[in-house]
């Protein structure tokens, strides 16, 4: 510090001063504030400014006041000291610290004697201060005055104040206390004496005289010069006393004498005490010499807390005998150990002493050498050593000078209590880690209590640690100098020397020394002791090959030299920060490891941190362990968990227990959370144990999986090997041990065998894939549950789970982003039985696929929809793995996959939950594998149809609310009606759908966020604003405009805690409370009496009353969901899917509600999608073969989107209009329909209790009551017929090709068919579309049990019954007929309209049937069309000209009927010739044979008719009663008989050259035949007569007319 600085120091310390000394504060033992102030002067004058500053002079007066109030009674040689915790309450101020008050005379070494007690304490001295007051006292020691330090009357005392560490405990703050008292009594003793201890050493120093009479005249002199050096302020003196030495027969004793104690040796000098000399002290008793310099056992309380300075002068009698010792203890000055030892007695005579025994030249250059080390010799070992201990150390430490080793010097206390240590260390390798060490270790080599250490470093090439080891007095330990030096010699040449050394040995001296150089620095003390240097040449090769690479982390497992059976370490590498415990344990727990130790290194490496985790770890493998063979198997799965490649489970363990790799162990976990997903009733932990437990047969399974899919093998290997393989897996599935085991691994082995096709084999840069995806057949798994996929495709990836289930090869469906873990593939089953059925309008059957991310991120919504594609991308190129590729219309298998399947190239996926915006990646992913179906693989992408744009699903669900509603009466686009719907304006199906009309009134809605409720509202206002709120992208019904919604209505959060209802909202939803709970509101809005309930949302809603929640598998809806006979709406329109379960479905339409299926209403997103794949696929070839572009594809599909949704909305249309037929039917038909589901069981294709049809006894029970089926189970009988009509059409040999001939393909839109009609056969689907359509038209129109039953009652082939549909649907004209019957829509009542469509369909079955009779499976559509088509025409359109009077009358009849249900004349017409058609194909086919006019062949029908009375026949063959199948077919044949002799008739009638009449034809015929015909008559008039006409009469009637006609 400068002047300058240290003036205004002052200056602000006075200013400080001033301040305290101006305070107004008052104290009891100062009355007059002149005297306070002068007080405070004094105490506060040498306080350093710091100590001052940013402190309240008021309380630092307060502090110095209460000092004084302290001390204001003491007397005269006693000091006072108090140790106390300030307190608020008691001093006005609080602090941290623990503060020390003394107030004592003043006397040298109070505050180093007082700093010391407290360091010995282990406490800090933060603040010390110290002033010396001038005070006078009464002869009380009451405090008078404070006076100036001039006044020769004052007394100067000592205020000593210290602040130190805070102690709590009041038992600490008692002995802190007391250890001062103690203190203070010693340094009032020392000072007291100090004198008096002089003087003494000046007067023993005369009786040196009396000595031993051959002792060494210098010596003498030098001790006593020695003596008067000491006492010439060389020496603190603290204690004296003196002792005579007698004998006790042969021991010696040392006696205090009493009362010549001084100092702190006179505390307890009134009692004599007497020591037995040891060996050790006779020894030095019998020495010549008078002085005995070493130091105390016990530490100085005075001055320094060191241990005391001893020297003992010996007395000698007049006859040369020791008779006793004069004692003087303290402390060598500072000056003793500055001093030169040439100038200090005694130590000039050891100095001149060494010289000589070390034959030193003082003068030369090692006698220099020498003295230098004399002079920096600790001052205290060249007191206390003798001549030789002095001369064989030093000697040793000059031929130490400037060699780099190490070396130990040794010197005992002549009194055995403690060890000096010299420990010599080059300087370059010493460091206070060095210190420490050579500290313990002499420790414990002499068995001591403890050590006090000195460090030298100077320019030596040497730095000397001296240390001094105290011992018990009476143990002798055994010393080997030697053997201690080695093992200093081990601490010393470091770690590093013998790591360099073994470097250079390693990878040679080059890359030895450069690595040398790199790491030699970095590795931590504790690395340093647990690691051997040559262990560590390990470490530092891969510590530099991970930094060189830039790999962050790296691991080696190794057996230990030595170690136990089963003890391995494992040794992680991580750059930066270790890897946490929390996730090194449970990676190597699973791997079989006991984890019982961890040693943590941090390395510092000029790149940063880098770390080093040693683990210890017991395995617990009951074979003996072979390490070369797991070693790098473990490292490679520990580092494949740690990166998250794969996952940390129990499976692990088969690494070491199998000798699996991780790669085979990830085969086994996909297998597992395979069975998992099926539903096994075991958990993941239990299966685990059972593969360990039978690692061998694990290892097999692995085996048994490679062999089979290893793509290298030959074929010839293959087989044999898979023959020895699968012998050894069923031997090995034989000794499990109980039947739960049997059944886990006999599902391992199943699951491996049922396996078609793998991606394992596939690599991406010469690596795994890090996913794998397995092609299953489900057949072949019995735990699979119902139904089962055709296919099975299971992906599985540490970060993504997924399933692809198809209903056939060609099959499509959405893939969603499921919510459930656990059973996605059972959410994914249920919604691919719902698919298949759904998927009966479109080319494919169905098929649905269901991801799960195993691994999304907490919170982050973009995070996690960014995860979601992740896992959607994986999911998808698992698919695509293992398909095949078309290449120039060749089918490609995948590379690398062995395929136990034909070939299968069709895959298509599309949109669903959770995937609405994902079809542009698909596609993109499409691209990437190059795969021929290209943008077509997903559709909805940007060059396809947006379902939302085109509002196509919820189109295709309004043409099943419009027929609801037209069956009751009400035109949804002109009539108003209220509708309550689940969803918001934003949503797809419910946005669109609540546009489709402008008379709806939606009074009530909700979606998982909100409730909406407008009791009564405006429905043009609520249109525009619904239409805006759908415009607007993200709308939610908060932003419904509050001034729209009718009283009493609003929209109101379902988070609030109750929602108050209006008188309007009561009235609306028909309850009486005046308040509902959010969820209490919804049910009530899904009760609610109204016209449409609309469901456009997510979630099941309605359950039937015979159902708990469970089976409804939406737990999310558990509070709001009702029962079916709860609900109150007229017609429900599902819009979205499961908004019911198919139970509730039942009973609410039992009930007499109106309702379809989901998969019914919703098919329109699913036919627009398979459109736009099937028209892309023609593109394609379009694209290829005619070099249309790629922009001029997307502009014509663009072009095509209403075309579409017409072709889209028609099937839609087609499939709720032949369910309501059906249903119109249903109970007349119940039979028909209950044969059906029995044959579709029969055929494997329906499983009855799946699909919640009802069994033979509830059948029984509607058929009592004259119920039939429901809509909804019509709608699965429905789907299930045209699957099975599909499938039959598909597996049949004959070629399709005259469908097309005769009837273009109507499945794509106008503008392709006219283009590219060329191209439309050669579509790769092609077959598959016709087949879809043809089936779609048949059972639309003709009904489910239409195919089933002509095959069964024909024996027909599927083929020829749709052969002679189409014929029959041809030369009937019944297209348009039936489109003319469809346009009167809300013109005429439906039930007019279905009727007239059964007629239809009638006349179409009996055309059919005559067809495959008349021309059995040669039936060909191009050559009966060509033959019937004209003549039926004319037929039909010239009946007036050639009708017999009973069909005519019979046809009026029938037009009336029709007239009478407003059928206009025209069409009443029309539908009344149909009565024609059974007559009319006999006829057109007879005159197509005959080569005759169609018109003469039916003037011969219609006289024949009129003569033999046909239609008496036919109606009493109508009016038999049937009941069952085979009097209905009894009932049948009799028509058909009656058609065949009309037909057999007219056949011998027309002939092929005759020019006659057909009138005179036959007459001649009839009067040739009078006879027989009157009497055939006369039966017939007899049977008039009865009351019944039964099968055996007309049966009888027929053989008598089959008489006359071939009479």
């Amino acid at each position: 510090m400068t002047k300058k600085e240290q003036r205004r120091g002052d200056d602000i310390r006075q200013v400080i001063v001033d301040t305290i000394a101006a305070t107004r504060i008052s104290t009891r033992s100062l009355k007059k504030p002149a005297q306070i102030r002068d007080f405070l002067r004094q105490y506060f004058a040498n306080v350093p400014v710091e100590d001052l500053q940013g402190r309240s002079e008021k309380i630092m007066a307060r502090i110095a006041l209460d000092h004084l109030e302290f001390g204001a009674r003491r007397p005269s040689g006693k000091a006072l000291v108090r140790v106390f915790n300030a307190t608020k309450k008691t001093h006005g101020y609080e602090s941290a610290f623990t503060f020390v008050e003394m107030v004592n005379d003043d006397m040298p070494f109070l505050v180093d004697s007082l700093s010391a007690a407290i360091l010995q304490h282990k406490m800090a001295v933060h603040i010390t201060e110290h002033p010396i007051i001038s005070i006078k006292r009464d002869r009380q020691g009451k405090v008078r005055e404070i006076s100036s330090p001039s006044d020769e009357e004052t007394h100067s005392e000592s205020f000593i104040r210290l602040a130190v560490d805070r102690i709590s405990d009041k038992g600490e703050i008692e002995a802190l206390q007391k250890e001062i008292e103690n203190v203070l009594v010693d340094v009032r003793l020392a000072v007291r004496d100090w004198g008096k201890m002089r003087q003494r050493m000046r007067l023993t120093r005369d009786l040196l005289e009396y000595g031993p009479s051959d002792a060494d005249p210098l010596l003498r002199s030098e001790s006593q010069a020695l003596l008067d050096w000491m006492a010439d302020d060389h020496f603190t003196f603290l204690g004296y006393r003196e002792y005579t030495l007698t004998k006790s027969g042969k021991r010696q004793v040392l006696k205090s004498v009493p009362g010549t104690g001084l100092g702190v040796l006179s505390r307890d000098d009134k009692v004599s005490k007497s020591i037995e000399l040891s060996n050790e002290m006779q020894r030095l008793v019998r020495e010549k010499d008078w002085l005995i310099l070493t130091k105390a056992n016990s530490r100085s309380t005075v001055h320094r807390a060191t241990f005391l300075d001893y020297v003992g002068v010996k007395i000698y009698n007049r006859n040369g005998r020791v008779v006793g010792e004069r004692r003087f203890i303290g402390l060598l000055t500072s000056i003793a150990y500055s001093e030169s030892p040439r100038n200090i007695p005694l130590l000039r005579h050891k100095v001149h002493k060494i010289y000589e025994r070390t034959n030193v030249e003082p003068a030369g250059h090692r006698g220099k050498a020498l003295l230098h080390i004399i002079e920096t010799y600790p001052r205290e070992e060249l007191f206390q050593s003798s001549i030789e201990d002095l001369a064989r150390t030093t000697l040793g430490i000059l031929n130490l000078q400037d060699r780099q080793r190490v070396k130990f010097f040794l010197r005992r206390d002549p009194f055995n209590r403690f060890f000096s240590c010299f420990v010599f260390v080059p300087r370059e390798k010493y460091t206070t880690a060095i210190r420490r060490q050579v500290e313990v270790l002499l420790t414990e080599a002499f068995g001591g209590t403890s050590f006090d250490s000195a460090v030298q470093i100077s320019d030596s090439a040497l730095a000397r640690v001296h240390t001094i080891v105290r011992k018990p007095t009476h143990e002798r330990p055994r010393i080997s100098i030697q053997g201690i030096e080695e093992r200093i010699v081990d601490l010393v040449i470091t770690w590093s020397d013998k790591l360099r050394d073994q470097l250079n040995r390693r990878f040679g001296q080059d890359e030895g020394e450069r690595l040398y150089r790199k790491y030699r620095d970095v590795f931590p003390a504790g690395f340093q002791e647990d690691t051997s240097p040559s262990e560590a040449c390990s470490d530092v090769r891969r510590i530099d090959g991970m930094l060189a690479d830039g790999v962050p982390l790296s691991v080696d497992l190794y057996e230990p030299k030595g170690a136990d059976p089963g003890q391995l370490n494992f040794m992680v590498y991580s750059i930066d920060k270790p890897v946490a415990l929390s996730e090194v344990l449970p990676i190597l727990e699973n791997l079989g490891m006991d984890v019982y130790t961890e040693r943590p290194y941090e390395l510092t490496l000029p790149s940063g941190a880098f770390w080093i985790q040693d683990f210890h770890l017991r395995h617990d493998n009951i074979e003996p362990l072979d390490f070369e063979d797991v070693d790098a198997r473990f490292e490679e799965c520990f580092m494949a968990v740690q990166s998250g490649r794969i996952e940390n489970d129990g499976l692990n363990r088969l690494i070491v227990s199998a000798g699996l790799t991780w790669r085979q162990v990830e085969l086994l976990r996909c297998y597992l959370k395979h069975i998992l997903q099926l539903g096994l009733p075991f958990s993941q932990a239990y299966m685990e144990d059972v593969l360990s437990s039978h690692a061998g047969l694990t290892k097999r399974l692995v085996e048994l999986f490679e062999t089979r899919f290893d793509p290298d093998i030959g074929k010839v290997k293959r087989k044999r090997e898979l023959t020895r393989i699968t012998a050894a897996v069923k031997r090995g599935v034989s000794k499990a041990v109980n039947v739960d085991e049997d059944r886990i691994l006999t599902a391992f082995a199943n699951g491996i065998i049922a396996t078609l096709r793998s991606n394992y084999f596939q690599t991406v840069d010469g690596e795994p894939k890090p996913y794998i995806s397995i092609k299953l057949d489900p057949s072949r798994l019995p735990e699979v549950p119902r139904p089962l996929p055709h296919f099975e495709v299971f992906v599985y990836s540490p970060d993504v789970e997924g399933v692809h289930l198809r209903g056939g090869e060609i099959a499509r469906g959405g893939l969603r982003w499921s919510d459930r873990r656990e059973d996605f593939r059972t959410e994914v089953l249920g919604l691919m039985k719902a698919q298949v059925v759904k998927n009966t309008v479109i080319v494919p059957t169905g098929a649905k696929g269901g991801f799960f991310p195993k691994r999304a991120p907490g919170g982050d919504r973009d995070a996690v929809f960014e995860n979601g594609i992740h896992c959607y991308k994986t999911f998808v190129r698992g698919l695509l793995d293992i398909t095949d590729n078309v290449v120039d219309d060749n089918v490609v298998p995948p590379e690398r996959v062995v395929r136990y399947d034909g070939d299968d190239p069709y895959l298509v996926v599309a949109a669903d939950k959770g995937t609405a915006s994902f079809s542009d990646i698909a596609n993109g992913i499409s691209a990437e594998y190059n795969f021929w179906l290209d943008d077509a693989f997903a559709s909805g992408g940007s060059a396809g149809y947006d379902h939302k744009k085109m509002g196509i699903t919820a189109r295709g669900a309004w043409e099943a609310v419009k027929r609801h509603f037209h069956e009751q009466g009400l035109n949804t686009q002109s009539d108003p009606f209220t509708v309550a719907g689940i969803g918001d304006m934003s949503g797809d199906v419910f946005g669109n759908g609540m546009l489709l009309s402008r008379k709806i009134k939606l009074v009530a809605a909700f979606n998982h966020r909100s409730i909406f409720l407008d009791p009564n509202p405006d429905m043009a206002a609520s249109y525009r604003e619904r239409q805006r709120l759908f415009r607007k992208s993200g709308s939610t019904w908060d932003d419904y405009k509050e001034s729209l919604i009718s009283k009493g209505g609003g929209v109101f959060s379902r988070r609030a805690k109750t929602i108050r209802l209006s008188l309007e909202a009561r009235k609306l939803l028909d309850v009486t409370s005046t308040a509902l709970q959010p969820d209490e509101l919804v049910h009530a809005i899904l009760k609610m009496p109204v016209d449409l309930l609309w469901n456009g949302g997510i979630g099941t809603y309605v359950k039937s009353s015979n159902e708990g929640h469970p089976d409804a598998g939406d737990r999310s809806n558990d509070s709001v969901r009702v029962d079916a006979n709860e609900l109150r709406c007229r017609v429900i329109g599902e819009g979205g899917n499961l908004g019911l379960t198919q139970r509730a479905r039942v009973e609410y339409s039992l009930l007499g509600g109106r309702i379809n299926t989901d998969f019914i209403d919703n098919s329109g997103g699913v036919d627009s999608s398979d459109r736009e794949v099937n028209i892309k696929i023609l593109l394609s070839d379009v694209v290829k073969k005619k070099g249309m572009t790629r922009d001029k594809r997307d502009e014509l599909l663009a072009s095509m989107t209403k075309d579409v949704a017409a072709l889209v909305l028609r099937n839609n249309y087609l499939q709720t209009q032949a369910i309501s037929i059906s249903e119109m039917l249903s109970a007349d038909r119940l039979d028909e329909s209950a044969r059906l589901i029995v044959d579709l069981e029969r055929a494997g294709l329906l499983d009855r209790d799946l699909e919640f049809l009802p069994d033979e006894s509830e059948i029984d029970d509607r058929r009592t009551h004259k119920q039939g089926l429901t809509r909804p189970e019509l709608a699965v009988v429905l789907s299930y017929a045209k699957i099975d009509l599909y499938n039959g059409l598909i597996d049949s040999q004959d070629p399709l090709d005259d469908f097309l001939q005769i009837d273009p393909q109507r499945y794509f839109p106008a503008v392709l068919r006219r283009r590219y009609a060329d191209l439309i056969p050669g579509h790769r689907l092609s077959r598959q579309i016709l087949a879809t359509l043809i089936a779609n038209a048949l059972v639309n129109r003709m009904g489910p049990a239409f195919a089933k039953r002509a095959q069964v009652d024909t024996g027909a082939d599927v083929v020829t019954v749709a052969r002679a549909y189409e014929v029959a649907r041809i030369v009937c004209r019944a297209a348009p007929l039936l489109k003319e019957i469809e346009s009167l829509d809300h013109k005429v009542s439906a039930r007019a309209q279905m009727l007239m469509m059964f007629e239809v369909s009638r006349t179409l079955r009996h055309a059919s049937y005559w067809l495959i009779e008349r021309f059995g499976d040669d039936l060909d559509i191009v050559e009966a069309v060509d033959r019937l088509k004209d003549g039926m025409a004319r037929i039909y359109t010239r009946s007036n000209s050639y009708v017999s009077k009973a069909s005519r009358a019979r046809n009026e009849r029938a037009e009336q009927m029709w007239l009478e249900m407003g059928v206009p004349d025209g069409l009443a017409k029309r539908m009344s010739l149909l009565l024609l058609t059974r007559a009319a194909v006999d006829i057109a086919d007879l005159a197509a044979e005959r080569n005759r006019d169609v018109i003469d062949s039916a003037r011969i029908y219609s006289v024949c008719n009129d003569a033999l009375h046909m239609h008496t026949l036919h109606a009493f063959a109508d009016d038999l009663k049937v009941s069952g199948r085979w009097q209905s077919m009894a009932r049948r044949n009799l028509r058909e008989e009656f058609y065949a002799i009309r037909r057999d008739l007219g056949s011998q009638l027309l002939t092929r050259r005759s020019t006659r009449k057909p009138e005179d034809v036959a007459s001649q015929w009839f009067d040739k035949h009078a006879a027989g015909l009157e009497e055939f008559l006369r039966m017939l008039e007899e049977m008039k007569l009865r009351d019944d006409v039964d099968f055996a009469t007309l049966s009888v009637a027929a053989q008598e007319l089959r008489d006359l006609v071939s009479s």
